[in-house]
């Protein structure tokens, strides 16, 4: 099974016991061996977090084993990547829960913004979003002309 992409913008907001639904538009988007399962980590712009389901980040692993493991930049990578991730399930409610660890590391308090970015979602504290996304706005245009010249695209 062809999973979808994950596309959108969605503000959430934790219970009491650090628990949010997703919503069904991204739970659309789950394929069966991804088994209810995302796994959360932190983000590369170092201010977020990525979640991937358990399928694709599986595959990401797969990747980094085949690392040089003499490589200490790899190791250091590694250690970060997946020493600070977690694996949540979707409870019988449709709810997903997070570790404070998890939280901090996103800067999340009580809402979250989670934005589907096609393999993975990033999840953000709103306000740290809208900051960063102030900072790095550019037209549309000009990011693709920044993609790498070996990407090949058909519209």
């Amino acid at each position: 099974m062809v999973p979808l992409d994950f596309v959108g913008n969605y503000l959430c907001s934790l219970d009491t016991k650090n628990r949010f639904n997703l919503p069904a538009n991204l739970r659309k988007a789950f394929i069966p061996e991804a088994q209810d399962t995302l796994v959360f980590t932190r983000g590369m712009e170092g201010k977020n977090l990525y979640a991937y389901p358990l399928n694709e980040w599986h595959r990401i692993t797969r990747g980094l084993r085949s690392l040089n493991p003499f490589d200490t930049s790899a190791n250091d990578f590694i250690r970060v990547f997946a020493g600070d991730a977690f694996n949540a399930r979707f409870d019988s409610q449709g709810r997903l829960m997070l570790p404070e660890y998890i939280l901090k590391i996103g800067q999340i308090k009580k809402d979250l913004l989670i934005i589907g970015a096609l393999n993975k979602l990033e999840v953000w504290n709103p306000d740290i979003y809208a900051e960063f996304a102030k900072e790095r706005q550019k037209p549309i245009a000009k990011m693709a002309a920044d993609l790498p010249k070996t990407m090949s695209f058909e519209w």
